[in-house]
Formats: structure tokens, sequence, C-alpha cells
């Protein structure tokens, strides 16, 4: 049976995380993506290695690419034997021209398949605090594009809610047509910008104000516009806005989502270490050690990784007693069948400290797994009590580019580790005096303070 095919997927409104589960399972599996600019970038990061990614974004007024030869390019790649899938903002059938694409795919015979995606219409709405419909408001709502082909006039249907899409370059033309057609001056009125993303603005007004506001506001692209009395509910339902929102320049941002909106901008990557020499002969010899203490969980997924390489598995630490820093690594531990026998409530050096106090380590053999350039806390202090220390480097801190971010959003930082500490540093070089700075541990909010940062340790309780 042939793969070949054509997907339209929904990326949805922006968050990446709001995108169907089988969206998520066919751009792994895609053998080409055709995606627009508004898609979550973090969605490309799940194509196979071997995956052709085209962009063929579009921009108000200016296109990568025409629609037609985008319609072309779906058939042609899809004829080829491809499975295709064609990564649209929001839904694909909704003001996305998905319509035009599925009807050149069955105009040439060539199989399709659309897979629903959540519109910036409600998804924005939803994020800003305003609900489209309510019983107490209005039992109908109304999504209109507010970028008309040719001029034309806006058609305004009867409805107590009314979604424009695509609309900032018209909203005199917005504001006049409601009004002309007979809606309140009164009538609440607001825009949500970069909706469901973390440099989210909602703009408010009336029909009668709102233009001078928008002006003033300075509106940014993509927004949509709300008009009806359930505009009226933002300040009460601004769910969303009341989270903080915090970068996070570490890794593992699902570990801190609890605490806010999670902006992850990652400065170092993890790669493996170029000479394994030395770990080798290490992991092929861990019998000695009374204690084989991981500090993250890549040191886990690298150390197992290296491990395996070597045609050894988790029998080697059969005679070791294992700590973990903290819940997430112990985790990641028993993955690969290994229950940690010391795991603080205190995720840091400092609750490992602790606990080995309270065992004692003096004449122990203490194996480390760490990184190149760690901290070396851990090891210092606990030579200093009397123990026997190693370290085993199984991987090693690079320095990335990180996307783009608008500190005029964020409200705190949360560096995790000394090394993003100083990766922050070697790109910004100083921290804005607006976010808050917060460290995860000692050593980290040391490092902070060699670097002249005025931070505080993450409170335990979150």
């Amino acid at each position: 049976m042939s793969k070949s095919k054509v997907y339209l997927v929904g990326a949805g409104p922006g968050d990446a995380e709001l995108i169907t589960v089988k969206g998520y399972r066919l751009i792994s599996e895609a053998d080409v993506i055709l995606y627009d600019h508004l898609i979550a970038p973090e969605l490309l990061d799940l194509a196979k290695e071997a995956a052709e990614l085209i962009s063929v974004g579009k921009f108000a007024s200016k296109h990568t690419l025409p629609q037609e030869e985008i319609n072309a390019l779906l058939v042609a790649k899809a004829q080829a034997g491809n499975m295709v899938v064609r990564l649209k903002g929001g839904d694909p059938y909704l003001f996305g021209r998905g319509g035009e694409e599925a009807e050149a795919c069955a105009e040439a015979g060539v199989e399709f398949e659309v897979v629903p995606g959540i519109t910036s219409a409600l998804a924005a709405a939803c994020y800003g605090g305003i609900p489209p419909t309510h019983r107490d408001y209005t039992p109908s709502v109304a999504i209109v594009t507010g970028h008309r082909k040719e001029e034309k006039e806006l058609e305004i249907p009867k409805a107590g809610t009314v979604i424009f899409l695509m609309g900032v370059a018209n909203i005199a033309k917005i504001v006049h047509s409601l009004l002309e057609q007979g809606w309140s001056g009164e009538t609440a009125i607001a825009a949500i910008e970069k909706g469901t993303l973390y440099d989210q603005r909602v703009v408010k007004g009336r029909l009668d104000n709102f233009l001078e506001i928008a002006e003033k506001a300075q509106l940014r692209k993509p927004a949509i516009f709300i008009a009806g009395k359930v505009a009226g509910l933002q300040e009460k339902l601004d769910w969303f806005g009341r989270k903080p929102r915090i970068l996070l320049p570490g890794t593992h941002p699902e570990k801190y989502r609890h605490l806010g909106t999670i902006i992850h901008r990652p400065f170092i990557k993890l790669v493996a270490i170029e000479d394994y020499s030395a770990a080798d002969k290490v992991l092929k010899n861990l019998s000695p050690y009374d204690w084989i203490v991981f500090t993250s969980t890549n040191g886990v997924k690298f150390f197992f990784e290296r491990l395996f390489s070597t045609g050894l598995d988790g029998r080697s630490l059969c005679s070791n007693k294992i700590a973990a820093i903290g819940a997430t690594t112990a985790e990641m531990l028993k993955g690969y069948g290994i229950a940690a026998d010391m795991q603080p409530g205190l995720e840091s050096s400092a609750g490992l400290l602790n606990e080995f106090a309270k065992v004692g380590v003096k004449g122990k053999k203490i194996l480390l797994v760490k990184p190149e350039a760690g901290s070396p806390v851990l090891f210092e202090k606990l030579s200093a009590a009397g123990a026997e220390v190693e370290i085993v480097v199984v991987y090693r801190n690079i320095d990335i580019e990180p996307e783009h971010v608008d500190f005029d959003y964020i409200d705190q930082i949360l560096f995790t580790s000394a090394s993003t500490v100083r990766a922050f540093m070697k790109r910004y070089g100083e921290v804005p005096e607006v976010p808050k700075v917060y460290c995860l541990g000692q050593p980290t909010l040391d490092e902070a303070r060699r670097h002249g940062i005025e931070a505080e340790l993450l409170p335990e309780k979150q």
C-alpha cells in the first residue's frame, strides 16, 4: 500500500501544546512538511531527521510562495511517493485556504486527510479571558475575516458576539461597520495580540473609543478582535494574564510549569563528550564504589547510553547504592530499572549533602556522575567529610543561540544551574531590571551573585 498522501494538519493557535495528538504523531512520521510561519517552531523539532522541511509561510501582503504553487508542491511531493504534512496555523479550513489545497489534491487524484486544529478565534478568546458565548450574555457567535479581497465591504452577521481574524490593518473598517449596522458605541471590544503565547496582550475599549486606544497601543500582529457584551468579562476571567511569565534558560521545562507560564529558551545544548576512554574505564568496573550519585536526569541518560554502548547493562550497578538529586532524576533511574536508595526532599546539592550527613560518608568511596565544567560543590564537601570521591564525566554543555525573547513580557527568570547563569550572561551581558530572578540551589545562586545578579533561592514550597 502506497504511503503517498497529504495530511492538512491544524497546528493550533501558537502554543505548541495545543496541537492535537493526531497532529503530533503525523509530524513525527512525515517525509515532507510544508509549514506556515505562525506555527510553534517547537513542532518542527518533532520531525524525523530525514524529513524535508519547506517554509511556505504567508505574511500580510507577502507570500513565500503563491497559493497555486503551494497546491502544486503538495501534489508533486505526494505523487513522488511521500507522506506529506501541510502544517497550518490554527485550523486548516477556517480562513486557512485549506479548502483550496484539498481541492487541488482531489483534482489531481491525490489521497488527502484533514486533521482539525484549534483556531485562534476560540483559543485566543479563552486565553484572553473572554468566553465567546455565555448564557447571561449571548447564545450566538460569528467568526469573520477582517481582511477581504478587492476591498469588499465587511459582512457582519447577526450574532451576540463577533470575532474578527486578520483584521489589524482594517480595524477602522471593522469598528465603522459595526457602528453603521446599529451596534451601540458603548459595546465592549477587545483585541488579543499573539493569543496563547507568553507575549499575549489584551487591549480593551468600547466601539466609540477603541480606535484611539488601539492607535496608542500600537497593536501588533497577529491579533483577533472580539466585539460584544462578553468582552466585558475579560478582567474577571483573565486566568492566563495572572500567571507569572518565567524565562527558563535551562532544561526540562515540564518540571516548572506549575510555577507559571514557562518561556523555554535554552542557552546550552547537552552533547556527548569527545573522548570516553576515561569514562569507559570507570563504567567497566563500578563495584568498588559504595555510592553512585546522579545529579541530573541528563547524567542518568548519558551514563546509561554509554554503559549500554560498552556492552554492559544495569546489572553493573548491583553492588552500589544509588543517590538521586531529586524526584525527577529518581524517576528517570526507574526507567532503567534502578531504584534510588537516596532521594532528598530538597532537590539540590544541599539536599544531597544533608542526606549523606545522616548516613555518614567517612571512608566511603563515592562516584559522582557529572558534566564537564560542573559545579565542584558536591566533590569538595563530600571530600571534606572524609569520603573518597571520584568524578565520571559523561556529557558536556555547549552554548547555542536561543530564540528571541521580549523581556517586556518577562516577569521572572529562573536559573537552574551555574552553567545557565554563565550562558545567559555571555549572551546578554546583564539581567534586565524588571524580572525577578530566582535560582535553584545554593551553587546556582552563588554563581549568579558572582556575576552581580540580584537573585534569591527558589522557595522550597514551590
